[in-house]
């Protein structure tokens, strides 16, 4: 098996095991493995979690123990577990900067001209070579001075996360200016082919050579700057097609680093930077030079310390570079540059250590204070910062050196109080313009990070809630999801349900369902009193969307406890409802009804005017199900006319599913579209998704099957990627339905409405949604008959009518 590079492609990769092996159910697999585990047999839903896409982590041991259930052998389930184990170490949503900008170029062809040109013209150009070789220079020399896409890895560092290659890919289509992003892995690429085939792309510090292959498109010129030479990276781009040069960026020849270093002492005027004696000595400059050892970076380094030192002859500071340890250049360059800097100078550049090497320059002047502007003049001289732009930035072996010094030498009281400084700067910019978080997202996530390395956990809580409403305005659902789980780390929170009511709404918007589960269960630790009621509930509403039902029931139980012996009537009421419905999805009809009932009457008393809302928009869906369309239709429309809010989508929808529940499909396309109108105002995925799948199904009845067939295959693919298995399901047999309705003699289609239908009914028995596995057997009945095999459909129209009647369905009649 190849080494997938994502959670995604780990999945399909299983999904194709389970069709290799006959297309077992979910519940076969999971019994085959208790087998196989002495009887310790998984949850089906649990089972079915491993093959569904947009996961962020999979259960290493259950990978496994699938492979071995679909025929593999134990090393061949060894090698599907360190795959898992690989992905599980990689965290994806790690913060990448992405930038569309020209980059700096002057000065940056010095020295290095002649290598310039004998660069080929290819479609990636990969410069490798030693730290501080002049790679990252080389690339804007390269880069022409048109505005070209920096996308920043970092994947040198070995302490930093490495990003998956879908969040890179979002990031660089965002800075790029689209915004209807896909999750999957192709539809990224191809995005990308179109939206930067005139613009240059430069992947600054790559690492492994799969990640950046999958980075890499036909149609778009690359430079890519890493340490290693990238080995068969032709062979990592998916479809190959794309030529891709190495050019191995050396260390400066002699007469290359003295006209760099000479470059880099003049100053405005032309003239040698002063230093005792008349100009520049030419041996002592060469002695300089091969302290350097060619290298760009120390040469700048060792120019900063020189313009410094103007009462120093060349021969004096070449005779002190040439005494550092030789076989440590740019630690002894960097070690000599600070040990001379004025203590407010240090304390300036320790600071911005604390954070991070690139940084909003005005959250770090008002974090320092009055005297921050000479302090960062003098360093930007010594070259150990750079600004451009309102930015400080410095170079990553520059930041590692001085955030080590910084925490090793000075108290963390000392660096507490730069620390909250910085972050009430933030939040201030924040509250003055609404686009200050989306816009420096890098410096907001480098604060929140530090102070929660500091343990100020009242600011990291107001960065995430701050930041948040701005962050889902811009759809950087990711970013204030890293955020929130900073947060959420924290020993005394003082916010917890409103952390927790965070996550959840970024996990619903990212898909990331296992780490959000995994950050409401940290916060529901520390969370007391209603706290705690409040924070079950948001763990409910996770588990209900991954339809984990039956633990998504234990967690509102909780929440209903706990609330009600705290004497939280509303978060109890609102609980109760998520109860009932969770209930009407598992088909437990009678007892949905009557705990709709308890969460109205609570709500009513209350005054909770959302609650009542929602219960009366989801009672209806009940009443669908049971066949009561008079009163369903009338609970809506009273709903309708007595709410103070104009859109209701979700109202609207059920009306439009009445309606096709009489057959009235005139009716049922009216409202359908009345409903997708509120949606403008008011988006919701599952709404949505339930809008798109009546239309298709009207639609296919009255003979538009391609473009039924077309609507249901892309709400499909986006159910099962955001992980919602009840939309997953529905979306599976409403195309399975057309399909059916328009196959006629053509045998194909037969046979992809038995596929579709099939894996519904697995999907849904294993989440237990009896409706659905009904719907499927009603569907597989239909298929049977048109295929002659009349005892298969007689058996399987009975079961589902079995089924149908069990639950006190409508449809158990028909």
């Amino acid at each position: 098996m190849p080494g997938p590079r994502t959670f995604d492609e780990l999945t399909a990769g299983l999904g194709r095991l389970r069709v290799a092996a006959g297309t077992p159910s979910y519940a076969e697999i999971a019994r085959r493995i208790g087998d196989l585990r002495d009887g310790d047999e998984p949850a089906k839903v649990t089972v079915y979690d491993c093959f569904r896409p947009g996961r962020r982590r999979v259960d290493v041991r259950l990978v496994g123990d699938i492979v071995r259930a679909l025929g593999g052998s134990p090393e061949h389930a060894e090698t599907w577990r360190a795959a898992a184990r690989a992905l599980n170490g990689e965290r994806s949503g790690v913060h990448v900067e992405v930038v569309l900008a020209a980059r700096e170029r002057a000065g940056t062809a010095t020295g290095r001209e002649a290598l310039m040109a004998t660069i080929p013209d290819a479609d990636v150009v990969v410069l490798t070579g030693l730290p501080g070789v002049g790679k990252t220079t080389l690339a804007s020399a390269l880069a022409g001075p048109d505005p070209v896409l920096t996308v920043e890895l970092r994947e040198s560092d070995p302490d930093r996360p490495l990003a998956d290659p879908v969040d890179i890919l979002r990031r660089m289509l965002s800075a790029l200016g689209v915004r209807s992003l896909p999750y999957e892995l192709s539809r990224l690429r191809a995005q990308l082919s179109r939206a930067a085939h005139r613009t240059r792309v430069v992947i600054e510090d790559a690492g492994d050579a799969e990640r950046l292959g999958a980075l890499l498109v036909p149609g778009v010129r690359f430079l890519v700057t890493t340490r290693r030479d990238p080995a068969d990276l032709e062979l990592r781009i998916p479809g190959g097609g794309v030529a891709v040069a190495r050019v191995v960026v050396p260390p400066m020849a002699e007469a290359e680093a003295r006209e760099l270093l000479t470059m880099l002492l003049a100053d405005s005027r032309g003239a040698a930077s002063g230093v005792r004696g008349s100009g520049i000595d030419d041996e002592a400059l060469g002695r300089i030079v091969a302290v350097g050892g060619g290298l760009p970076l120390d040469i700048a380094m060792l120019a900063g310390i020189v313009r410094e030192h103007p009462r120093w002859s060349f021969d004096d500071l070449a005779s002190r570079f040439e005494h550092e340890p030789r076989d440590a250049r740019i630690r002894p360059v960097l070690e000599a540059a600070t040990r001379s800097l004025s203590s407010p100078d240090a304390e300036v550049l320790a600071d911005a250590a604390l954070l991070d090497r690139d940084l909003d320059e005005a959250v770090l002047r008002a974090a320092v204070g009055p005297h921050a502007e000479e302090a960062l003049g003098r360093l930007e001289a010594r070259h150990l910062l750079e600004r451009h732009a309102g930015r400080v930035t410095m170079h990553d072996t520059v930041f590692a050196f001085a955030a080590e010094r910084s925490r090793a030498l000075r108290p963390s009281s000392t660096r507490r109080r730069f620390v909250q400084r910085a972050a009430d700067a933030v939040l201030a910019l924040i509250a003055e313009d609404p686009d200050y978080a989306p816009r420096e997202v890098g410096t907001v996530l480098a604060v929140a990070a530090a102070a929660r390395e500091h343990d100020l956990d009242g600011a990291v809580e107001r960065l995430a809630l701050d930041a948040h409403p701005d962050l889902a305005r811009w759809s950087l659902w990711s970013e204030s999801l890293q955020l929130h789980d900073l947060a959420a780390r924290g020993r005394g929170l003082e916010l917890v349900p409103e952390i927790a009511l965070g996550v959840a709404q970024c996990a619903e918007k990212l898909g990331r369902l296992d780490e959000a589960l995994i950050t409401l269960h940290r916060v529901r630790r520390i969370a007391v009193g209603v706290s705690s009621a409040r924070t079950w509930n948001q763990i409910g509403n996770v588990q209900r969307w991954m339809s984990h039902l039956d633990e998504a029931l234990v967690s509102y139980r909780r929440a209903i406890d706990i609330a009600r012996a705290v004497g939280d009537r509303v978060v109890e009421g609102r609980a109760r409802g998520n109860h009932a419905d969770t209930l009407r999805i598992l088909a437990r009809y009678p007892q949905a009804e009557e705990g709709y009932a308890q969460a109205l009457r609570i709500a009513l008393e209350e005054g909770d005017d959302l609650n009542i809302a929602v219960v009366r928009g989801n009672r209806p869906l009940l009443l669908l199900a049971r066949g009561r369309l008079a009163e369903a239709e009338a609970e809506l429309e009273e709903l309708l006319a007595s709410s103070s809010v104009a859109s209701l989508p979700f109202v609207r929808r059920t009306l439009a599913l009445v309606a096709e529940a009489r057959g009235d499909d005139e009716l049922a396309l009216r409202r359908c579209a009345d409903a997708q109108e509120t949606l403008r105002v008011a988006g919701e995925f599952g709404t949505s998704a339930d809008l798109d799948l009546l239309s298709a199904r009207i639609r296919g009845r009255r003979g538009a099957t391609a473009a039924a067939r077309a609507t249901a295959e892309r709400v499909l693919a986006e159910a099962e990627q955001a992980g919602s298995p009840l939309i997953a399901t529905e979306a599976a047999n409403s195309l399975a339905e057309i399909l059916v309705d328009g196959a006629a003699a053509d045998a194909t289609r037969w046979r992809e409405a038995e596929r579709h239908a099939h894996e519904a009914r697995s999907v849904a028995e294993a989440t237990g949604d009896r409706a659905e596995v009904a719907r499927s057997d009603a569907l597989l009945a239909v298929i049977a008959d048109a295929r002659g095999e009349k005892h298969e459909a007689e058996t399987r129209r009975a079961a589902s009518r079995r089924l149908y009647a069990a639950m006190g369905h409508r449809l158990a009649a028909v």
